[in-house]
């Protein structure tokens, strides 16, 4: 697969199956780079406060424990944002949901300069916490626009750039405050450093709604709309068309067959065949009615798959959202460092992000080209396993600084590599729902977020047990979740049993 290929390739769906990264190719690559650059500044906002609130609890006297207050606060409350959007985005697309996101999101952000006390730190941060529901969008903004075989990648590249903006802004939001500080007083300096972010986001939301659009076949709405034009017209001129034998639209191709060529017909009760000769798949239930949405989350929400890559996903990004909000504090007081230099640290973290969570995606495809579903979970489960250890070998690693900052590369590696890989196999659980099962296993990293920053609360500075904790817990239900996930039929032990066609390179 190529990732800077000189010309974009396109299946007969209009979807790539190729990457022009140094390009912004109308539609496709102008998409995937949006979709990135959205996430990056939705995360630059969401988490602008941690790496100055040092500064800010002085000033104002707030507690530690309003602090990780705070932290919960902000994570919290993506979890119900992240469960409404994603009918959102099946219903209006994923570039006019992204663009309101951003909106919504950065004008309290920019509003940080005027709280006065802990408790308004916790409501603002909770109101905040919207802009991270823009990794729905840009999930769903990818997966229309990338083939199937590429999508682990595709979806692995958009939102683990987006995930840097948690590294970006342990730099960039100490460098603004020092060089606002160096003219003016602390209490200035904070309250006017938040303007920064706020800005960036407005101008990327007008990015996204007036430079892209939302499938290779044109705006959301207007195909919405020609859809029930046509569904219309088709119904009173054919009233004796079965439902078995209606092509339902669909968001993906949901099985994979090694072949691009694949379509794929669902029947009545959503039993999968190959079809010769069917109209491209472009769009997943545009019309659903809000009653409808809400039985198919519960139906969603109780498919063993999906339950297990709300925990799985809980266990990678829902620890990236703890640590992001920890890890300067950790190394300001295990090593005794100023508040900046900790923060530049810590900014390793998640600039990582640039390199391992396309590495999980990349490692999802190559597998899974392979052999398949099985070489999917195969690569997650790696990768999981790997997070485990490395997070437990961080746990003893905090005794020495140098140590510290090298098992932190490397547990930061497999902790976004598994946010890569485990969006490598959620495209393909239920095609028809995919805006419903991306929004929910998106809440689930949330959820894990909210549980892992009450673990460090309750820790209390306790470090070393908290991340012990956070490794033995990621081994685990990576172990076990991958010994018994099942997808399209497939499970991990398939892969030494089924017959794999070799792939064509």
């Amino acid at each position: 697969m190529q990732i800077f290929a000189k010309n974009l390739l396109i299946d007969q769906h209009g979807k790539a199956t190729n990457f022009k990264l140094h390009s912004l190719q109308f539609p496709h690559m102008r998409a995937l780079h949006l979709a990135w650059l959205s996430f990056m500044v939705a995360f630059m906002s969401w988490y602008a406060i941690p790496p100055i609130v040092y500064h800010i609890a002085e000033d104002l006297g707030i507690s530690t424990v309003e602090i990780y207050d705070s932290n919960m606060a902000a994570v919290s409350i993506t979890i119900i944002a992240r469960l409404v959007v994603g009918p959102l985005c099946e219903r209006f697309g994923p570039r006019r949901v992204m663009a309101l996101i951003l909106i919504c999101g950065s004008i309290p952000c920019g509003m940080t300069g005027l709280i006065t006390n802990g408790a308004g730190l916790i409501g603002l941060r909770c109101v905040i916490g919207i802009l991270g529901a823009t990794f729905v969008p840009c999930q769903f903004w990818t997966t229309q626009m990338f083939s199937p075989s590429v999508l682990g990648t595709a979806n692995a590249l958009s939102a683990g750039w987006g995930n840097m903006g948690a590294g970006i802004t342990y730099l960039l939001m100490p460098a603004i405050y020092d060089g606002i500080l160096s003219h003016t007083t602390n209490e200035i300096a904070w309250r006017t450093t938040f303007i920064i972010p706020c800005c960036i986001c407005l101008f990327v939301a007008g990015l996204d709604f007036f430079v892209a659009t939302d499938t290779p076949h044109g705006d959301w709405l207007k195909l919405r709309n020609e859809e029930e034009n046509k569904t219309s017209k088709t119904t009173s001129e054919s009233s004796s068309t079965t439902e078995k034998e209606k092509v339902v639209v669909s968001t993906t191709i949901s099985v994979e067959k090694g072949a691009l060529t694949d379509i794929e017909k669902v029947g009545e009760k959503g039993v999968l065949a190959n079809v010769e000769d069917t109209e491209s798949l472009q769009g997943v239930k545009k019309n659903e009615s809000a009653k409808d949405a809400l039985i198919g989350f519960g139906r969603v929400l109780i498919k063993p798959p999906v339950l297990i890559m709300i925990v799985h996903y809980a266990c990678s990004f829902g620890t990236e959202l703890a640590v992001d909000n920890v890890i300067g504090q950790v190394f300001r007081e295990k090593f005794e460092l100023d508040n900046s230099t900790a923060s530049y640290i810590g900014s390793v973290f998640g600039l990582l992000n640039i390199i391992s969570r396309l590495s999980g995606g990349l490692f999802s495809d190559y597998l899974g080209k392979r052999f398949q579903m099985p070489g999917r979970i195969l690569a997650h489960c790696t990768c999981m396993t790997l997070e485990g250890v490395f997070l437990i070998g961080f746990s003893f690693g905090l005794i020495n600084m140098h140590s510290a900052i090298i098992l932190m590369i490397f547990f930061s590696f497999f902790v976004q590599a598994v946010c890569g890989s485990t969006f490598g196999i959620v495209p393909f659980i239920d095609p028809l729902n995919n805006g419903k099962i991306m929004g929910i296993v998106g809440a689930g990293g949330n959820l894990g977020g909210l549980i892992f920053n009450l673990m460090f609360r309750e820790f209390a500075g306790d470090f070393e047990t908290a991340f012990l904790c956070l490794g033995c817990i990621a081994l685990g239900s990576g172990l076990l979740g991958n010994a018994i996930l099942r997808v399209q039929g497939k499970m991990i032990w398939h892969i030494f049993s089924d017959n794999h066609p070799v792939p064509t390179l």
